[in-house]
C-alpha cells in the first residue's frame, strides 16, 4: 500500500479524519505501529505537514504501519482548537482505538505541537491504564515553549528530539535545555528552520536511521 487509506472515524467531538499506512483502523490491526501527531492547526498544521509525511514514508518503506489524523478542526475532522487539551483527547482516542485493534507496542512520532502532544499522550495512556508498551518517542522541534513537557510524562519511553539550531518558531536553546533534561537523544544540524525546508532529505535519513539503530524496522 503505497497511498494512505483516508477514513473519517468517531471522535470525542465528532468526526476525526485519519490517514492509514500497511493497516487498517476499521480492521484488526499489526501489533506494533506508529502514530504520527501534526503541528499547531491554528499554524496551518495537518496531517498533511511535510514533516508528517515525510515520517510516514520512512514508516511505509520500512514496514512500519503507521496512522496520523487531523486534530479537531483541522482538515475535515470537526471541532475547533481546544488549546492542547480537546488535541490530547483526539490523539487519545485514536491511540486506544489501534490497542483495541490489535496493537501492543506503540510507537509515537510528532512535530512541533504535535510533540508536545505525543509526550502527554504517553502518560494519559498509563493514567487510564491502558495495555499497550509504548517503545519509542521521536519528537521533531517539539513546542516546549507553549507547550511544556515535564520528565515524568515520558516515563521510561526512550525519546529523540530532532531539531536545528536556526528554528525560527521554537527556541533551539529551549529545545536543547529540555531534551538534555528528560536525557533523550538528540539530533541537532545547524540549518533546516523549524520546518526543515530544503532539509527533508536530511530529515527522513535521520529517522530511518534512528528506527534501524533502535530495532523498530
Amino acid at each position: 500500500m503505497n497511498t494512505p487509506v483516508i477514513q473519517m472515524i468517531d471522535g470525542p467531538s465528532g468526526r476525526i479524519e485519519t490517514a492509514s499506512l500497511l493497516c487498517d483502523l476499521q480492521q484488526p490491526m499489526p501489533q506494533q505501529a506508529l502514530l504520527i501527531l501534526h503541528p499547531h492547526p491554528l499554524h496551518g498544521g495537518t496531517m498533511g505537514n511535510k514533516v508528517v509525511t515525510t515520517i510516514a514514508r520512512v514508516a511505509r518503506d520500512a514496514g512500519l504501519p503507521a496512522i496520523a489524523f487531523n486534530f479537531r478542526g483541522a482538515g475535515r475532522s470537526d471541532g475547533v482548537w481546544d488549546h492542547g487539551k480537546g488535541e490530547l483527547l483526539d490523539a487519545f482516542h485514536i491511540a486506544s482505538l489501534m490497542v483495541r485493534q490489535g496493537v501492543v507496542k506503540l510507537c509515537l512520532a510528532g512535530f512541533s505541537f504535535g510533540g508536545s502532544i505525543a509526550a502527554r499522550l504517553i502518560q494519559k495512556l498509563r493514567d487510564e491504564h491502558v495495555a499497550v508498551d509504548v517503545i519509542d518517542l521521536i519528537q521533531v522541534a517539539p513546542a516546549v515553549e507553549n507547550f511544556p513537557i515535564e520528565r515524568q510524562m515520558l516515563a521510561d519511553v526512550p525519546s529523540t528530539v530532532i531539531y536545528n539550531e536556526d528554528d525560527e518558531v521554537v527556541s533551539a536553546e529551549a529545545i536543547g535545555t529540555y531534551a538534555r533534561a528528560v536525557g533523550a537523544g538528540i539530533i541537532h544540524s545547524e540549518t533546516g528552520g523549524h520546518f526543515f525546508h530544503g532539509e527533508l532529505t536530511r530529515l527522513k535519513q535521520a529517522v530511518s536511521s534512528h528506527y534501524v539503530e533502535r530495532g523498530i524496522v
